[in-house]
């Protein structure tokens, strides 16, 4: 019994030998166990394509290396491992593949990176960070590139600055190496892409594709299309792709780089001279005033246009440096986009870079927009001031067979009872609707009559004289409808044309003289927040000019009065302009032919009217709008019609609303002299008020 319970110190001592292996093992896998729920990650890029799901595996004090390419080779991965990753393997694994590889990097803390062809396994110390930039291609492109060739690794998240296009990566080497690699190609791609032409026709509904021209006062005067604005603005050196001239360059010699290169006391920054082909520089006119000016920096455009500070216009062939993130990339003449306009189609033709046409879209979108439709009413008024004065003898005389009358047309006959006519010529019961005597007005001259019988013989005179004042005239009322800041031009003007000789031809000359208003109307649009009313801006331009009685070489002389203003007014306020005043002078001679001209008597036998007129002249301008723009129309939606233009024009104003307007006028004036009342009906001429008479009969037989 004894012998059996007696021990072989052979076998005891294996057993005592193998107890702290077996310990050593299960506090490994225990150890694995604990850092794998900790470290192992949610989702990979690529997963490894392990051909086993499962293995066994036992090592006793064997090389991490020599594992992990046991493990691969069993599981079929192709694996390379970093010779600074080190350690011994004790223990037995029954595991899937996967699992086992991130228990073993937990517990020997080495990270591992599937590039979708090898296994790297690298040591913790081996992990690189570094930073991308990326000069056409922008941060969205890459992550999409990168998500597509599934190279990005939750382990290792990339950071993205998307306004300065930029990325840091930090991971195993060959991770931080794929990223890299594809960053550089699709920034690549872009940059062949941005040297593509692509060609777009973008139509316009409401602006003008082209210049075009409109006359005013015979000059022709053009208004610029959008495809000019764009043009400057893409290439403010005026410089015109396509064109058939190039513009003027002028050539300075500049020093070397090398010798212009300065540094201040501190070791600061430097400042150079643009670099150059050969030494030379190419610019031009106006901007070479010193290589500090040549060397300024160029203004980005919209749309990422560059401007060439050199003469890099159409066949220039110049290059400008343009310096970003502290690269320099060379921008080609070819670079810039060309701009031309259709007016058969009303189109913006554009060929450029592909990328850049959305911000052409965008821009001419923004330009194209629905203006508003204005009315500008004019009312041109005079306010005179009358001196007529009118003197002159209106006689009858009688006898047994002769009655002689003259007179100057306007007054009424005169008449005695004892006359062959008392009431004059013509049937005194002849009256018209209102019942007003229907009597014939004393003759312009003289009237020589017959008569039979006997009569007493007399002789009738009588003295007129006429005074009337203050008269205000409503002359013009002009009305045109206009479009938002666009010049609406009312002219009334007579011209007559004066040959002039030359040495071999001969030309006419136009002389003109009248009124011209031209207004500018612009809408200041109110604010429905606060409140505020709309108001119009407007920019005046009044020419009054007419002829004169004077001459210069058998030519009247014409006189023109300029006014120039500008004024912000509410809607339905008016502008009233005023101050210009004129004389005129009228003498008028009638009488009978003959006696009229016999001296010392022939005053008996004319009459003489003297008129002296002093008027001011005022323009009273009233705009109204009759279409607002509205938000559907600044963004292009014209689904309210066919045509995109939605209600009609407002009746047009009677005459009673003008003279209502310019009742203020007639107050002014009143405030000098009594001023008939304007008719409510259209505007005539006014008619002159009868005179008052007085008739002195001296008696006859």
């Amino acid at each position: 019994m004894a012998n059996r319970t007696r021990s072989n110190p052979t076998r005891a001592n294996a057993r005592r030998a193998r107890r702290p292996v077996r310990a050593a093992a299960v506090g490994a896998i225990i150890a694995l166990q604990t850092m794998t729920s900790m470290f192992a990650p949610t989702a990979l890029a690529a997963p490894i394509p392990w051909r086993s799901s499962n293995i066994s595996y036992v090592a006793d004090r064997k090389d991490i290396q020599e594992v992990l390419r046991d493990v691969s080779a069993s599981a079929g991965v192709a694996v390379q491992i970093s010779p600074k990753v080190k350690g011994t393997v004790s223990g037995r694994f029954d595991t899937r593949p996967q699992l086992m590889l991130e228990r073993m990097a937990a517990t020997f803390g080495f990270i591992w990176y599937y590039d979708g062809a090898v296994l790297r396994i690298y040591s913790a110390d081996e992990v690189v960070s570094t930073t991308i930039g990326l000069s056409a291609a922008s941060t969205a492109a890459l992550r999409r590139s990168l998500a597509k060739l599934q190279i990005e690794d939750p382990r290792f998240p990339i950071r993205f600055d998307d306004d300065a296009r930029t990325a840091v990566v930090s991971g195993p080497p060959r991770y931080v190496e794929l990223v890299n690699d594809v960053a550089r190609l699709v920034d690549q791609n872009h940059v062949d892409q941005q040297h593509g032409q692509a060609v777009r026709v973008f139509p316009l509904r409401y602006a003008w594709a082209a210049d075009h021209t409109v006359t005013v006062d015979g000059q022709s005067i053009t208004i610029r299309g959008v495809a000019n604005m764009l043009r400057d603005l893409y290439q403010p050196d005026g410089g015109r792709i396509g064109s058939q001239t190039a513009p003027q360059s002028d050539a300075r010699r500049l020093r070397n780089v090398s010798e212009t290169d300065t540094g201040s006391p501190g070791g600061g920054s430097r400042s150079r001279q643009p670099e150059s082909q050969n030494g030379w520089i190419i610019g031009l006119p106006g901007l070479m005033g010193g290589a500090a000016g040549a060397a300024g920096a160029v203004a980005p455009l919209p749309g990422g246009a560059v401007a060439d500070g050199g003469g890099g216009g159409a066949g220039g062939g110049g290059m400008a440096a343009s310096r970003r993130n502290g690269r320099v990339t060379d921008v080609y003449p070819e670079d810039r986009p060309i701009i031309q306009a259709d007016p058969r189609t009303n189109s913006i033709l554009v060929r450029g870079r592909p990328d850049r046409m959305g911000s052409f879209q965008s821009l001419i979108e923004s330009l194209d927009v629905r203006p508003a439709v204005l009315e500008i009413d004019a009312n041109i008024i005079e306010i005179t001031d009358n001196a007529l004065q009118q003197l002159g003898v209106d006689w009858r005389a009688h006898s047994g067979h002769v009655d002689f009358a003259i007179g100057n047309g306007q007054n009424a006959q005169a008449g005695y009872p004892g006359s062959l006519n008392p009431n004059g010529y013509g049937n005194p019961n002849d009256r018209d609707r209102e019942g007003n005597s229907l009597l014939p007005t004393t003759p312009v001259g003289g009237v020589f009559t017959a008569v039979l019988g006997g009569a007493g013989k007399y002789l009738l005179s009588r003295i007129s004289a006429l005074a009337q004042t203050d008269q205000a005239t409503l002359n013009a009322s002009p009305k045109v409808a206009t479009l938002d800041n666009v010049e609406a031009v009312m002219d009334n003007k007579q011209t007559f044309y004066v040959p002039v000789s030359g040495y071999q031809s001969a030309d006419l000359y136009g002389i003109s003289a009248g009124v011209s208003l031209r207004v500018l109307p612009m809408i200041v649009p109110g604010s429905d927040n606060a409140g505020t009313p709309s108001q119009i801006r407007l920019n005046v331009h009044i020419e009054d000019g007419q002829l004169t009685s004077q001459t210069v070489s058998n030519l009247p002389v014409v006189s023109n009065s300029t006014i120039d203003t500008q004024a912000l007014i509410s809607e339905g306020e008016s502008l009233l302009i005023a101050g210009y005043t004129a004389l005129q002078d009228q003498r008028q001679e009638t009488g009978v032919p003959g006696l009229s001209k016999i001296p010392w008597i022939g005053g008996l036998f004319r009459y003489r009217n003297h008129s002296g007129q002093k008027f001011q002249r005022l323009f009273l301008v009233t705009p109204r709008i009759l279409r607002a723009p509205s938000p559907a129309d600044l963004n292009g939606d014209t689904t309210s019609g066919p045509t995109g233009i939605v209600g009609t024009l407002p009746a047009v104003p009677t005459v009673a609303r003008d003279v209502t307007a310019v009742s203020g006028i007639r107050n002014i004036a009143a405030q000098r002299a009594p001023l008939p009342m304007l008719p409510a009906r259209p505007p005539q001429l006014p008619q002159p008020a009868v005179p008052a008479a007085i008739a002195a009969v001296p008696g006859g037989s």
